[in-house]
């Protein structure tokens, strides 16, 4: 033995010296990709310490062998600085091995170095509610970024790393907030091979990222999308490398389909009365209204239903024109003098068409004398007339909201057959109607070639150029007790750069 000879023992060279197969496991990551599990440490830690407090998360997504977008990365960094965020970038891996941006990629999985400090490839709750999924490597060229992820959070709300900006709510029982399953947008370049499957990846590829505000056990989740420029907007602030400009207002506010019969007061607060509503920060120039009327005083899905019909007449909910008068009631309370409402042609505003149409008002004393006021309104209007193109009918809530608001010199009745846009965006589509006499949905709009906002399903979601905002209603209305609902009180705003984002009012707030 080297101390019964005298002799000293020699260290083995660092190099030489036996690692663990974890440690040799952390430096292959690290040497090979650049994923530092120790940055992950540090950056779970972080989320770990922030938990049940106040944070604000930045969350975008890096492709494998690929440059970040300078111009919005370096804008991305600021924000995050300015606001106090921690940004996490999920890494994703395309098998690109004819990369335009490298030669080597098909054997070196390495991600830009600006972003290393930030790679977060775990999964982690920011709350009891939303969690991360950045062990999840999505494919950049899906269609679909989050199909087949729906129960991967099981309850949770998640956020997934693409470069596809995506959302969808996914059903949940009882009276349980719907869960929001969201991508990111990502920070590096286009970079995709000359397939099909590439083309359309390069074509839906979004600079961008999810902004979520996270109090205690509440989340707001908020869209960053970029310009070509790497400049983008959030709420009223534009950010531009290492520029802010502020705005005063916002070109518009697409709302959640409002039904002001059954409307949420903590939505009309948030909305539009509290001194930190939406219309009183962003004060935006128009407020696009989906299904204003509810209809609920003689819904025709009710008819033949006697006990609603006696529990509507009970509690004084039977009659038509005092209904329409407290919706426009509400509509003249809260539209500001310099604001223009713009009200897209729904299924519920026919509602009141469709009584009119299907009621005997001799059977019908109540609402009889309204009948005929609106029967006549509608024959003798000059809307009402045979054209090449076959029959139009004058539409009674555009005739009596005319007749009746007090703010209707600020009001715009859309027909189903006019357009309207605003930045570019079509805001002209209620979403009940599809192609072709179909039934609407988000995959139909996206497939039209228009940037569109959409209403009625009262679940809100991203897909493509087609936006969906939510609804206003209460969420626990008769007719969806004991199923499994993904309604949301979602809104959508519009930016003065074009750009949509969607903004959700939780438990009566809409951001942190």
């Amino acid at each position: 033995m080297a101390e019964e000879s005298g002799e000293v023992a020699q260290e083995e060279p660092e190099d030489q010296v036996k690692k663990t197969d974890a440690e040799i496991l952390y430096l292959e990551v690290a040497a090979l990709t650049g994923i530092d599990p120790q940055t992950a440490d540090v950056l779970e830690e972080r989320i770990e310490r922030a938990r049940g407090g106040r944070a604000t998360y930045v969350i975008t997504a890096a492709q494998n062998a690929t440059p970040v977008f300078a111009a919005g990365w370096k804008t991305l960094l600021a924000y995050c600085l300015h606001n106090s965020a921690q940004l996490l970038v999920i890494p994703h891996r395309y098998k690109n091995p004819t990369s335009v941006w490298s030669a080597k990629a098909q054997s070196h999985d390495w991600w830009a170095k600006e972003t290393r400090p930030y790679l977060f490839n775990r999964r982690v709750e920011l709350n009891k509610h939303l969690v991360v999924l950045g062990d999840v490597m999505t494919q950049p060229t899906a269609k679909r970024p989050l199909e087949g992820f729906e129960t991967i959070s099981a309850a949770k709300s998640a956020i997934i790393g693409h470069p596809k900006l995506e959302l969808l709510t996914i059903p949940t029982p009882g009276t349980r907030l719907p869960k929001i399953m969201t991508t990111t947008g990502a920070i590096t370049k286009k970079n995709y091979i000359p397939s099909r499957a590439g083309k359309e990846g390069e074509f839906h590829h979004t600079f961008g990222a999810a902004v979520a505000e996270v109090v205690g056990d509440r989340f707001y989740l908020r869209q960053i999308n970029m310009r070509r420029d790497g400049s983008f907007c959030d709420l009223l602030t534009e950010y531009d490398g290492d520029t802010r400009r502020t705005y005063r207002r916002v070109p518009a506010l697409v709302m959640g389909d409002t039904h002001v019969e059954v409307i949420d007061p903590q939505v009309v607060k948030a909305t539009f009365t509290d001194d930190n509503s939406m219309v009183k920060v962003l004060r935006p120039e128009q407020l696009v209204w989906h299904d204003t009327f509810d209809g609920a005083a003689k819904n025709h899905h009710e008819r033949g239903r006697p006990f609603h019909a006696y529990a509507r007449y009970k509690a004084g909910k039977a009659n038509v024109e005092a209904e329409l008068n407290r919706c426009f009631a509400l509509i003249d309370k809260v539209t500001p003098a310099a604001t223009k409402n713009v009200f897209v042609a729904s299924n519920h505003n026919d509602f009141l068409r469709e009584w009119v149409e299907n009621t005997d008002p001799r059977r019908d004393p109540e609402n009889c004398v309204f009948w005929a006021e609106t029967y006549l309104a509608i024959v003798r209007s000059k809307n009402t007339a045979w054209t090449t193109a076959g029959a139009t009918v004058e539409d009674p809530f555009a005739h009596w909201g005319r007749k009746r608001l007090r703010t209707a010199a600020q009001a715009v009745f859309l027909d189903r057959s006019q357009t309207y846009r605003i930045q570019g965006i079509e805001v002209s589509f209620h979403g009940d109607r599809g192609s072709g006499g179909n039934p609407g949905s988000r995959s139909v709009y996206d497939k039209i070639g228009s940037k569109t906002i959409l209403g009625h399903t009262h679940a809100p979601g991203i897909q493509g150029g087609a936006y969906q905002v939510g609804t206003s209603s209460r969420l626990n209305l008769t007719y969806t007790v004991g199923q499994p609902s993904a309604w949301l009180h979602t809104h959508c705003v519009i930016y003065p750069n074009g750009k949509r984002c969607l903004l959700n009012v939780i438990e009566g707030k809409w951001r942190a």
